[in-house]
């Protein structure tokens, strides 16, 4: 990973910007819990879990998760001084998060004691899929100069394309 502590220009995003980043990407993810809970509760795979209680499970969940996920993102952006700073122990400390969390939701609003543990396995399998496909925090991201030439150059681009002749 690349130190950026000389950029003297960079202003951390507020967290109230990447908070509302993670709970929309967290909306899919509670669908994908909920509908999970629910269905592996009709099959008997699990304790019954009511469709409202899989929805209110899941909800609490994500909302719980993406939380002290940009609690702990926000302390590597801090200090590696970069927007998306890429790092295997962050990768690694957003990859257990789910764990706990779930399992103590699970606990709480779960139909059963079975609950927490259907609830963080679902859970943890949603949250894994979802950061391997989506958000891989193991690669740096752009910083805040990049993403301004690119937008820059994207200006640019669509004036030479759509400039009337």
């Amino acid at each position: 990973m690349a130190d950026h502590s000389d950029a003297s220009d960079f202003v951390p995003p507020a967290f109230s910007f990447a908070l509302m980043g993670h709970l929309a990407t967290g909306v899919v993810k509670v669908v994908a819990i909920a509908l999970l809970l629910w269905g592996l509760g009709l099959t008997g795979w699990t304790a019954n879990f009511p469709a409202g209680t899989a929805i209110v499970t899941a909800s609490v969940v994500m909302v719980a998760v993406e939380l002290a996920t940009t609690g702990v993102e926000r302390i590597f952006v801090l200090r590696h001084r970069h927007p998306d700073p890429g790092s295997v122990p962050m990768t690694a400390i957003v990859a257990l998060l789910p764990l706990p969390i779930s399992f103590l939701i699970g606990l709480l609003f779960g139909p059963a004691s079975s609950g927490g543990l259907s609830t963080m396995i679902v859970t943890t399998v949603v949250y894994w899929a979802a950061l391997v496909a989506l958000e891989r925090p193991w690669v740096e991201g752009d910083t805040q100069a990049d993403i301004r030439r690119k937008y820059e150059q994207t200006k640019a681009m669509t004036r030479e394309q759509f400039r009337s002749e």
